[in-house]
């Protein structure tokens, strides 16, 4: 239920948006968009931690920076549209959106910082309350559907634009899917996680999928004063159906989507709060990020920093509304430029770490499928920076956030970063692979891992030992990447990148 939580308020609010290019540039973007991968090796910190295996320290850290980028501007977009929602239903409180802001992460970070039983019971509540709304607006609407005087008779449903309102639709159909591959997060919060995450994302991205075409399709289909193009512009796209079954006013239709807008935003603020946490684990940001609750066990001071973050976002907004209109394309730029990163790993997994032991969940499409998302996710990118009619402000936005990323890093992050606990356990291997790989191939060895550190001093022998071994008879190299990795699982170490190579 945790994935539904998260991406369900998705088709409740903003992807209605695409639907200016028409409804089937829209439907096309959709199906693209509904390509999806899962991760071979159940890492907590998401994809970052692959990412250091296989496109290197740098880039690894800069993927994690683009995923809590994702994360934080989404539960502020998410927020905002929740403020929005409860003004609209009580006008009154039109002016008091700061403090609506405040009341939702006071009483979300409470639920996440006590954790347990209670933060999983609201979010079964939640996710359910969520699903059942969307289900009662599909099936209720259903007899009032009108497919021919609505889509087969509206100019506005063809190709408006053509490539061009294509390009401008593609990110807002991500909107239906972005945060599902935050489940991959779970990791340790489960005994199996390779049985578990991967058949949990497959079976919340089916739900999803059958769930968001019928609230697209349905939503097309009702009979709309203005048409189509004009539900481009409806803040609440399910109020049509919902008026049109249950009788009930449009103020009152928009608290319906109320709880979809606080379970997605609480959905992510969970997603931030691990992310954070487990970079500080590994030194990439501080270490008093790292810390936990005493009482609870749960991460508070990542769920904190983020929260903080995003509501000076939101507060941003408030100052200066024009901000409002790019934080969607920002938040969606780092999440396509985090799913690339995905699919490039994956794609190394599979071709160069055959000797790990993946997920029981196979991805039907493979490589190819990799290959496929991957071209999906920079379209996107080249979607925001070239078709949505700002000049490319989004991306202009977006490189100077990560131009502050990499000087963090290398003023700061670079020289402290180590291995975590959890990367020594279930990543340590490709390390290894990855190394070992290189030595043999009689390349240079890039810049890379220093294990001399006290901790690490044994597995720094086990690693030359091993080489030395494997030098003479590379016919036996399977062989001793398992007995290299074996002796080095468990042993946490710092290392840094230095410029006479890499030794371990």
């Amino acid at each position: 239920m945790l994935g539904i939580t998260i991406v369900i308020g998705g088709q409740y609010f903003s992807w209605n948006a695409g639907l200016a290019a028409g409804f089937y540039s829209y439907l096309v973007a959709y199906v693209l968009i509904a390509a999806e991968i899962t991760g071979a090796l159940p890492f907590a910190g998401g994809a970052y931690g692959l990412s250091r295996c296989t496109l290197g320290f740098f880039p690894g850290f800069f993927i994690g920076c683009c995923e809590a980028l994702e994360y934080i501007t989404y539960v502020a977009t998410a927020t905002l549209l929740l403020a929005e929602m409860i003004v609209k239903s009580a006008p009154s409180l039109h002016g008091y959106e700061p403090l609506i802001w405040l009341a939702f992460y006071v009483t979300a970070l409470w639920i996440h910082i006590v954790g347990g039983r209670v933060f999983w019971r609201f979010n079964l509540v939640l996710g359910g309350i969520s699903f059942v709304i969307v289900l009662l607006f599909c099936f209720g609407s259903l007899p009032f559907v009108d497919w021919e005087a609505s889509v087969a008779h509206d100019s506005s449903a063809l190709f408006v634009d053509d490539f061009h309102g294509f390009m401008k639709a593609l990110p807002t159909a991500a909107w239906f899917f972005v945060g599902i591959e935050a489940l991959s997060l779970t990791s340790d919060d489960t005994d199996t996680p390779k049985n578990v995450v991967p058949v949990a994302q497959v079976a919340c991205m089916m739900s999803l999928m059958v769930t968001g075409i019928m609230v697209l399709c349905i939503t097309v289909a009702l009979p709309y004063a203005d048409g189509i193009a004009a539900l481009a512009a409806e803040f609440a796209p399910l109020n049509n159906g919902i008026i049109k079954f249950s009788h009930l006013s449009e103020k009152h239709a928009t608290l319906l989507s109320i709880p979809a807008a606080y379970a997605t935003a609480f959905g992510f603020i969970w997603c931030y709060g691990k992310l954070i946490h487990a970079m500080a684990t590994s030194c990439l940001l501080p270490s008093a990020l790292a810390k936990h609750s005493k009482g609870y066990g749960t991460p508070y001071m990542a769920l904190i920093a983020g929260s903080t973050l995003s509501y000076a976002v939101c507060l941003v907004v408030y100052l200066h509304p024009m901000i409002g209109t790019y934080l969607f394309s920002i938040c969606m730029t780092s999440a396509f430029l985090a799913y690339t990163g995905q699919c490039i790993g994956y794609i190394s997994l599979k071709k160069n770490y055959k000797n790990i032991k993946s997920s029981h969940f196979q991805n039907p499409f493979g490589i190819y499928g990799a290959m496929f998302s991957m071209v999906v996710w920079l379209l996107g990118i080249v979607s925001i920076a070239g078709f949505q009619g700002n000049n490319g402000v989004e991306i202009e936005a977006f490189v100077f956030l990560a131009f502050g990323v990499t000087a963090f890093y290398f003023v700061y992050a670079k020289k402290r970063q180590k291995f975590s606990p959890q990367e020594n356990k279930v990543l340590l291997v490709a390390h290894v692979i990855k190394f070992n790989a290189t030595r043999l191939s009689g390349k240079k060895p890039v810049k890379g891992v220093n294990m001399a550190s006290g901790r690490s001093s044994h597995a720094s022998k086990v690693s030359s030992a091993t080489w030395e071994r494997s030098s003479t008879a590379k016919a036996k190299t399977n062989k001793v990447i398992a007995l290299q990795a074996s002796a080095m699982s468990g042993k946490s170490g710092q290392f840094s990148e230095s410029r006479g190579g890499t030794a371990m």
